[in-house]
């Protein structure tokens, strides 16, 4: 986790529970000022009030130093060093849902980076296409994979178009969770799939770590979500919730190591790590679905 240099001018404000509205939430031993992580006490998510205005947080993902640096509060110092890492995860992934029946035809990826998930997408989708809001991963995506990448989801025509969508490490980001996955549906043809994943706040590694989980990623990720609270967005935004996903996360060792503040040599970012249960994902359809 980054220490935070925080701005005085930026934009801070208090906020509603981001899924239900609640006003009513219990306070939490998390917390990096002037940020808090506080519990709705009606739908039990987990979110973070105060944070920061929603044009402050875009800035960040828009910014062409948000997978290689960062701004030296948001966004990665190590995405590069990730990639093989993250490819192993995301064929991990696709072979579960295509395991899941729900590969073939045309996918698109909401937050689809530099591409990684996409080009290993090749051969188990017809079409690919992307979302990404930072315009320098985006050129990425597009000379990777060759697939349409969109600057923001909103130029997508709101018709049913895609078989399948995607979105991993997002759904934390988003500061209107249902109207967000609203959005997706009404994309969706019949019989597709939404896929999430998100950080796992109820997995082992937040009990033991605490205050120095990783995913308490101040002040990016707004929302923390469980087995319980990730299903229930899915039903609040019209869909059903099919299955579990099991997400297996691969990640460099020097990442691992720099989690739990040690510093591995450079032979440790070659060395992969699977870890079970760091993220939990689900698959949902329409209800008229079945």
């Amino acid at each position: 986790m980054k220490d935070m240099d925080v701005n005085s001018e930026w934009l801070i404000e208090d906020a509603a529970c981001p899924m239900c509205g609640g006003t009513e939430a219990g306070e939490t031993p998390y917390s990096q000022p002037p940020f808090k992580v506080k519990r709705c006490k009606s739908c039990t998510l987990n979110f973070l009030s105060p944070r920061l205005a929603a044009e402050e947080a875009n800035r960040f993902y828009q910014s062409d130093t948000y997978f290689s640096g960062g701004d030296g509060v948001s966004g990665y110092d190590d995405y590069a060093v990730q990639e093989q890492s993250l490819r192993a995860t995301f064929r991990k992934l696709l072979d579960t849902i295509e395991a899941q029946c729900a590969t073939g035809g045309s996918l698109l990826e909401v937050g689809c980076g530099p591409g990684y998930l996409l080009d290993e997408a090749r051969d188990q989708f017809d079409t690919l296409s992307g979302v990404e809001l930072s315009a320098s991963a985006a050129k990425s995506a597009r000379q990777r994979t060759s697939a349409r990448i969109y600057l923001s989801i909103d130029e997508i025509e709101d018709a049913p178009a895609f078989d399948c969508i995607v979105a991993t490490h997002v759904i934390e980001h988003i500061y209107e969770p249902v109207a967000f996955v609203e959005s997706l549906a009404k994309r969706l043809k019949p019989g597709g799939s939404v896929i999430l994943a998100a950080p796992h706040m109820g997995s082992i590694f937040r009990r033991i770590m605490g205050r120095h989980w990783p995913s308490f990623k101040y002040p990016e990720h707004v929302s923390f979500f469980d087995e319980k609270t990730l299903p229930d967005l899915f039903r609040r935004a019209g869909l059903d919730v099919v299955e579990r996903v099991p997400y297996p996360h691969v990640f460099p060792l020097s990442l691992v190591l720099a989690k739990f503040g040690l510093r591995g040599p450079r032979w440790t970012d070659r060395i992969n790590v699977t870890l079970p249960a760091t993220t939990i994902s689900f698959r949902a359809q329409h209800r008229s679905n079945g």
